[in-house]
């Protein structure tokens, strides 16, 4: 029906299409995340006071996007994306560039994750269409992921492949061999503290104990 189209925003709640703002959806993807986890939260009967506090994670392909939630939204109205601040109302949540499509590299002195990402195209390096080494790849060598499950092919020999590249561009820069493993769960490190750092800030920052 004419104005039935109900459109979700970044404050994690619907509005009719014909009040929509470009503004109001700059993360309405995570907030829907957050949303859901709520809703997991009270079917899962959590719905008491004491026993109703969660941390949603929610890791996508490019970013890894956290919050918290104990029976009520946290909100916050002053958001910075880029270099713009942005005065609109949305639900408070961390984001980080830890997804598994962000990029794992040498920089010429230490090895990093993100913020760039191999996005859907040409995706991590074992989607086989010549794309760099990310996460995805990561965890793929790592024995986290399985191709048996992935849901699309993937190709293990492609993604060691681009360890092999990052390994040698080490090799040059240092002078120094490091095994796979070394590199490989270095990279998973690297990820690791920048979303343990997102819970962080959304818990102990605001004197919420994760415990």
């Amino acid at each position: 029906q004419e104005g039935s189209l109900k459109v979700m925003t970044s404050a994690g709640g619907l509005i009719g299409a014909d009040l929509y703002q470009p503004k109001d959806s700059l993360l309405s993807g995570p907030a829907g995340g957050v949303v859901g986890a709520a809703s997991i939260c009270r079917l899962a009967g959590f719905s008491n006071p004491g026993i109703r506090q969660i941390l949603a994670f929610d890791m996508g392909g490019t970013s890894t996007d956290v919050s918290r939630y104990d029976g009520e939204f946290d909100y916050r109205y002053e958001t910075q994306v880029g270099d713009i601040n942005l005065f609109s109302p949305s639900l408070a949540i961390e984001t980080v560039a830890a997804g598994g499509g962000s990029c794992c590299y040498f920089d010429g002195h230490k090895l990093s994750v993100g913020p760039e990402s191999a996005g859907a195209s040409p995706g991590p390096a074992c989607y086989g269409f010549g794309g760099p080494l990310t996460l995805t790849d990561v965890n793929l060598l790592l024995g986290r992921v399985s191709e048996k499950y992935f849901g699309i092919p993937i190709s293990r020999q492609k993604a060691a492949a681009a360890l092999q590249q990052l390994k040698q561009e080490m090799q040059e820069a240092q002078g120094k061999d490091y095994s796979d493993e070394e590199i490989l769960t270095g990279l998973l490190a690297i990820a690791n503290e920048k979303m343990t750092g997102a819970i962080r800030r959304i818990s102990l920052r605001k004197g919420y104990d994760p415990q």
